[in-house]
């Protein structure tokens, strides 16, 4: 059975990469700035750690270890899995989401549910940092299961708390879960697995699981074409650029042609080198970690040198024997993109660092009602602000560099650059920008018309007979600006609106039950005003006609305001 590859997703600091130092005894968690992942790592945990780890586990639930090892990919937030890609599919072939039990469901655990719903990848829950809950007896090196019998009902039932409320907040994103020795059915149920990985406890019960699913459920062999995922990209000393990667189906050797995609399309290259990563070493170490080899099989994670190294992130590339498969695999390959740099589609532009990146972000935003247009690998250009100028001028930027020309021209010419590394962030950041833009936009149609109202004068509240005219009002539908036309119900014109004021402060507008009090130049109490006058704004023909356009961006208020003063004026 080939080795299953498993990705990591979750928030920052959820202990990702510590579940991994425990399964490698390492401490790369530690090293890592701030003790948070920057890069993509990859490990290749073979059997024989898996059983040393797990050995009374998989007797106790008679699992027999049928793979050679487990490929593990850990990377901050969810960059991994959406980096390991196949033609807009992820090949992780299984998921692991971390959830810190003492901060629950974030933002990006939300993005991270989110990119596997849309991939449809299988995955479990690791509950981590379960010994930072209250009642903690402290304990090391355990399976969860002899764990939990070894605390008082103090900490079992603040852990079931959490557990639950965890199992509460998934099903708000329509997935069934269970603590992994309740799941009756794991095709229906996601397993929650409670971890500690400083203390080594539940670990192995998640590798044993990992083990126990991946014989049962994932597909049995690799194909035979031979392909290899393009995880990242790293210029070493000696040997200039390389690749880190994994070899995901069939066989690759040291001279074989392949088809890779870059920039400029689907170029051929050949391998120039091929570099095995050693079984339970860190790819993010640059030193004493690989051996050079001519060959290799599936599935294994290598350092890739290749002749012309062109190859984009978060792409595959594909061995080729003949002029026929060539064409084949060329032929998949630009089906594949041709839906990205298409600058003539709608929709906002969104700049990333690698395929993988650009797929998540198209299916994310398409699925927040985001329309992408152009989607292009690299930093925004010159030529993209043009884009934007003519579009909605915007454009999404998921981890890449600003050039400062750039910066600066697009504040110029107004556009917003949208800029982060957490696709939530981003999206977020440009549905305010739309909310913001919607608005300016409704304000400003507003600006240009008269707007419907209905308002009536306060009892005792005339604060000034006439030139203007100063009273208390009160605003009953509709809304009333300075400079708007005033009329009685009869519709004989009262004057015109020169100032609102609320506690001395003027005001821009005034709105349903508001009480402010308004100037009207002509308006005499006594002779033309009355106390408990109903008051309207003089409507006109062009402005019956643009209210069609902003009328359903306004309360209903509004359009009843509009009733009452055609029926008035009997338009």
């Amino acid at each position: 059975m080939k080795s299953p590859i498993i990705a990591f997703l979750g928030h920052v600091d959820a202990g990702k990469t510590s579940i991994m130092d425990c399964i490698r005894n390492t401490y790369f968690a530690y090293k890592e700035m701030g003790g948070l992942t920057q890069t993509i790592g990859i490990t290749e945990v073979p059997t024989s750690r898996i059983e040393e780890l797990s050995k009374e586990l998989l007797e106790k639930f008679k699992v027999k270890v049928n793979v050679e090892s487990l490929i593990f990919i850990d990377s901050p937030g969810h960059e991994a899995f959406v980096t390991l890609r196949e033609r807009g599919a992820s090949i992780a072939d299984f998921a692991i989401l971390t959830v810190d039990s003492k901060e629950g469901i974030q933002k990006q655990t939300i993005e991270s549910i989110n990119i596997l719903k849309a991939y449809k990848t299988p995955f479990l829950v690791a509950l981590t940092k379960i010994d930072m809950i209250d009642g903690y007896i402290p304990k090391k090196d355990m399976s969860f299961l002899d764990f939990i019998n070894s605390q008082n009902p103090k900490y079992t039932q603040n852990l079931e708390e959490k557990l639950y409320s965890l199992v509460s907040d998934l099903s708000n994103y329509g997935f069934s879960s269970e603590r992994y020795d309740r799941v009756k059915d794991f095709t229906k149920e996601v397993a929650i697995v409670p971890v500690s990985s400083v203390n080594n406890i539940g670990v192995n019960d998640l590798l044993v699981l990992i083990i126990g699913i991946s014989q049962r459920y994932l597909p049995s062999e690799p194909t035979e074409r031979a392909d290899v995922a393009i995880v990242e990209e790293k210029a070493i000393k000696g040997l200039g650029k390389v690749y880190d990667a994994i070899v995901y189906s069939g066989k690759i050797n040291v001279g074989d042609r392949v088809l890779m995609e870059t920039l400029d399309g689907v170029k051929e290259t050949k391998i120039k080198g091929i570099m095995k990563l050693k079984p339970l070493e860190e790819s993010r170490e640059n030193f004493g970690r690989y051996e050079s080899v001519g060959s290799i099989d599936a599935v294994k994670p290598i350092r890739l040198i290749l002749q012309n190294p062109e190859a984009l992130i978060g792409t595959s590339i594909s061995v080729f024997k003949d002029e026929t498969e060539k064409e084949n695999i060329e032929h998949t390959m630009k089906s594949s993109i041709q839906n990205y740099n298409d600058e003539k589609s709608g929709g906002v532009i969104v700049c990333a660092d690698s395929i993988g990146s650009l797929d998540a972000m198209k299916k994310l935003s398409e699925s927040e009602g985001i329309q992408v247009g152009l989607a292009k690998i690299g930093s925004p250009t010159k030529r993209d602000l043009d884009l934007a100028k003519v579009g909605n001028r915007a454009i999404m930027c998921f981890n890449v560099k600003i050039d400062r020309e750039v910066a600066e021209l697009a504040g110029a010419e107004k556009v917003v650059l949208i800029q982060g590394k957490a696709i939530y962030s981003i999206i977020d950041q440009y549905k305010t920008f739309l909310s913001q833009q919607k608005d300016r936009e409704l304000q400003d149609k507003l600006s240009k018309i008269i707007l419907p109202a209905k308002f009536r004068v306060i009892e005792k509240s005339v604060f000034r007979r006439s030139n203007p005219c100063v009273f208390g009002a009160e605003i009953l539908l509709g809304e009333i600006r300075p400079g708007y036309r005033v009329i009685k119900s009869d519709g004989k014109v009262l004057g015109r609106i020169m100032d609102i004021q609320n506690e001395n402060k003027k005001l821009e507008n005034a709105k349903a039950g508001d009480k402010i009090a308004v100037s009207i130049d002509d308006a005499v109490f006594g002779r033309n005003l009355y106390e408990n006058d109903l008051l309207y704004t003089d409507i006109g023909q062009n402005d019956l006609i643009n209210f069609e356009d902003v009328k359903d961006s306004l309360p209903e208020d509004y359009s009843l305001a509009l009733n009452e003063i055609r029926k008035i004026k009997r338009f």
